[in-house]
C-alpha cells in the first residue's frame, strides 16, 4: 500500500529523521553545548589565595606578612629546607625592604602582577636575597625590553644600579646605551651624575665614540658644568681617559699648550701625559705577551661636524666644537643609534688577519706534512714490490732458503 504524500510523518518517524540529518552535520557546525572551563593556572590562583590557609609569618621592620609556605618553597631556594608550616621568620630589613617583598610574593602568587619601572632594581635585590632565580631571570628580562625600557630609563637605571653598587645590572644597562653615549653627554642627566657614576661610565669599554678625545673632553664638561664643586674631581675624572689612545697629534696639542694654563691644569696635564708614556710602554709589552689591548667601541656618525678631521687632523678638534655637536645630538637617540656604524679598531683587524694568516700557514703545513707522508709510503710501496720482484727471479735461479730471505728483507727494511 503507498503512502500518500501529504500524509505527515508519524512522531517516531520525525525523531529518527531529526537523529539521521544531525549526524549529517560537520564538527564546525555543531553548537558548543559545554560551558567554557577556568584555566587551570587561573584555578590554582583561585585556590591558593582564597581557600589555602596561609601557615607562615615573614616580618621586615614593623610589617608582618601571612604567607603560602609552598609558594615560598617552590620559588625561593633560601626556603627549601627550612620553612615549616606554622613557623615565623624575620627577615633583615638591610637587604630586603618591606615594599619589595610584597612586590616578589605578588609575582610569585599571581600571573598578572606588575612593578613600576622605578622599582625594578629593589626587587631584583629582593630576588637575589631569596634566591628565585625565575625571579630574577623576570627581572634581567624586564630590563633588557627596549619596548618598555627606553634609553633613558636605561641610563637612570645605570646611574642607580652604580650607586647601589649592582655592577651586573649597571654592565647590562652600559650595554645598551653604550653607543648613545654622545647622546647621553647632551643631556642633564650626564650633568647631574656624581663623581664616581661618571668615573665608572669613562671607564667603560663599550663607550661608542670616534676617539678618546670625545671622551676627555666629555669629563671636562662634567666638570666644567659646576666647576667650583668639581674641580677638586678634575684628576680623579680625566684618570678614567686613555691618553694612550688618542692621536700623537692630540697629544703633541696638549704639550704645545702648556703655557696657556694655570698651573694646577699645568701640574694635572703634565702628569696625564706622565701617565700616558707608561701606558703606551704598557701597551707595547701587552701586545708583545699577546694580552689584547683594551678599546671602546669605534662609531661612524655621517653627520659628525669634525669627522673630516679624525683622519690626520685630531689636533684641530677642539672643546667648543664637540660641545656643539653633542648640543645637536639632545634627545635623539632612536635616530642617532639608527645612523651611526660600528668601526673595527686596526689592532683587532691585525690581529684578525696574523690569525688568518697563521691558520692558512698552519693548514698549507698540515698539507705539504701530509703530501710528504703520501710520497713516503708509495715509496715504501715501490721499494717492497722490487724486493718482491728480486725475490722471485732468486728462487727461480738459486734453491735459496725462503724463510731467511724474507728475514733479512725485514731487517732490510727496519734499517
Amino acid at each position: 500500500m503507498s503512502t500518500a504524500k501529504n500524509q505527515k510523518p508519524s512522531e517516531r518517524e520525525a525523531q529518527v529523521g531529526d537523529a539521521e540529518s544531525s549526524t549529517n552535520l560537520s564538527s564546525s557546525q555543531m553548537q558548543k553545548v559545554l560551558p567554557q572551563k577556568t584555566p587551570l593556572q587561573e584555578a590554582v590562583e583561585n585556590f591558593m589565595v582564597n581557600t589555602l590557609v596561609k601557615d607562615v609569618k615573614i616580618t621586615i621592620g614593623k610589617q608582618v606578612f601571612e604567607c603560602h609556605s609552598c609558594v615560598l618553597r617552590t620559588f625561593c631556594k633560601c626556603f627549601e629546607q627550612t620553612l615549616l608550616s606554622g613557623k615565623a621568620f624575620t627577615l633583615p630589613e638591610d637587604k630586603i625592604s618591606a615594599e619589595s617583598f610584597l612586590l616578589a610574593y605578588n609575582w610569585m602568587i599571581s600571573s598578572d602582577s606588575s612593578c613600576q619601572r622605578g622599582n625594578l632594581l629593589d626587587l631584583l635585590v629582593a630576588a637575589e636575597y631569596l634566591d628565585a632565580p625565575r625571579l630574577v631571570q623576570s627581572v634581567y628580562g624586564a630590563l633588557n625590553d627596549e619596548r618598555f625600557f627606553s634609553n633613558l630609563d636605561a641610563f637612570n637605571c645605570f646611574t642607580e644600579a652604580c650607586t647601589k653598587g649592582i655592577s651586573s645590572v649597571a654592565d647590562l644597562m652600559i650595554d645598551r646605551i653604550g653607543k648613545s653615549f654622545l647622546v647621553f653627554v647632551s643631556s642633564d642627566e650626564f650633568r647631574e651624575l656624581n663623581v664616581n657614576v661618571v668615573c665608572t661610565l669613562l671607564s667603560s669599554d663599550l663607550l661608542g665614540v670616534h676617539t678618546e678625545v670625545e671622551v676627555f673632553y666629555a669629563g671636562l664638561l662634567w666638570v666644567i658644568s659646576d666647576y667650583t664643586e668639581r674641580k677638586m674631581y678634575l684628576r680623579r675624572v680625566l684618570k678614567s681617559v686613555r691618553f694612550e689612545l688618542m692621536p700623537p697629534p692630540a697629544q703633541l696639542n696638549f704639550g704645545d699648550r702648556l703655557n696657556e694654563m694655570t698651573p694646577y691644569a699645568l701640574d694635572l696635564l703634565l702628569f696625564l701625559l706622565y701617565v700616558t708614556i707608561i701606558n703606551a710602554q704598557e701597551r707595547t709589552l701587552h701586545n708583545q705577551n699577546g694580552i689584547p689591548q683594551r678599546h671602546r667601541i669605534y662609531i661612524k656618525d655621517p653627520l659628525c661636524p669634525y669627522l673630516d678631521l679624525l683622519e690626520n687632523r685630531t689636533e684641530e678638534l677642539s672643546v667648543t666644537m664637540f660641545r656643539d655637536y653633542i648640543l645637536s645630538l639632545e634627545n635623539e637617540f632612536d635616530e642617532f643609534k639608527a645612523r651611526i656604524v660600528e668601526l673595527v679598531a686596526e689592532e683587532e683587524t691585525d690581529e684578525e688577519e696574523e690569525n688568518a694568516e697563521e691558520n692558512e700557514n698552519a693548514n698549507a703545513k698540515e698539507g705539504d706534512d701530509d703530501e710528504e707522508e703520501m710520497e713516503e709510503e708509495q715509496c715504501e710501496i715501490d721499494d717492497d714490490e722490487e724486493e718482491n720482484e728480486t725475490v722471485e727471479v732468486e728462487e727461480e735461479e738459486e734453491d735459496i732458503d725462503v724463510d731467511m730471505l724474507s728475514e733479512e728483507t725485514e731487517q732490510d727494511a727496519i734499517m
